[in-house]
């Protein structure tokens, strides 16, 4: 995935930091009016927390890098992860419900819907999970500007 250029607003801690970027992708371009985007009625800036290990102050302007294994790594844990569950528990619930005698459908139903529920709750458990969060983070990687006027600094 390409670098992106963006400015520290406020550092979290020693390690993480809260970056303003330019919105990329499907609504990079259709910036048609001030108040941002018309289809997704977004603002044109989006604020991410980046791990932060060149210690960039607020008001720096930065290069950050996610790499695109990283990228589809974490899209496939918040996207896959719950389609899954639905489906394994669509499966269990009917040849549970053929065990025990139920009717069909009730138990496909139930089964999808525990099933969906237990993907994303891996989902959550997976975002928490410390040393993955790391490895999916955005990282700042080079102080292009130190402290371009952030007021206060």
């Amino acid at each position: 995935m390409a670098d992106h250029i963006g400015i520290v607003i406020r550092k979290e801690s020693r390690r993480y930091a809260q970056v303003a970027t330019d919105r990329k992708g499907a609504c990079g371009g259709c910036q048609s009016t001030p108040h941002g985007c018309r289809s997704c009625l977004s603002s044109a800036k989006m604020e991410s927390r980046v791990a932060n290990p060149v210690g960039a102050e607020p008001g720096d302007l930065v290069k950050i890098h996610l790499s695109s294994g990283n990228l589809y790594l974490g899209a496939a844990i918040l996207y896959l992860f719950p389609v899954i569950g639905l489906l394994l528990g669509a499966f269990t619930g009917a040849w549970m419900s053929a065990i025990y005698g139920m009717a069909g459908m009730i138990g496909t139903i139930g089964g999808a819907a525990a099933g969906l529920g237990l993907g994303f709750a891996a989902v959550i458990v997976l975002d928490r999970t410390a040393g993955l969060r790391r490895q999916i983070m955005p990282t700042i990687t080079t102080i292009l500007t130190p402290n371009v006027g952030m007021p206060g600094n």
